[in-house]
């Protein structure tokens, strides 16, 4: 089963809609990073990692 994380729930204040996608999260964590450059993110922090992780679940 692929899993998914939507944008807008690790930042509700971008207004952002895209859905990254993957067959896993290691997947998931490395589409999310190119996805991200567009938000001008070049790091993630802990944080992020941290919110970015709780919000992959299966499509």
């Amino acid at each position: 089963m692929s899993k998914i994380l939507e944008c807008s729930k690790v930042d509700p204040s971008s207004g952002c809609q895209y859905v990254v996608r993957g067959n896993t999260e290691e997947e998931v964590l490395q589409n999310a990073a190119v996805h991200a450059q567009q938000h001008g993110i070049r790091q993630m922090t802990p944080e992020l990692m941290q919110r970015v992780k709780q919000n992959i679940h299966d499509e």
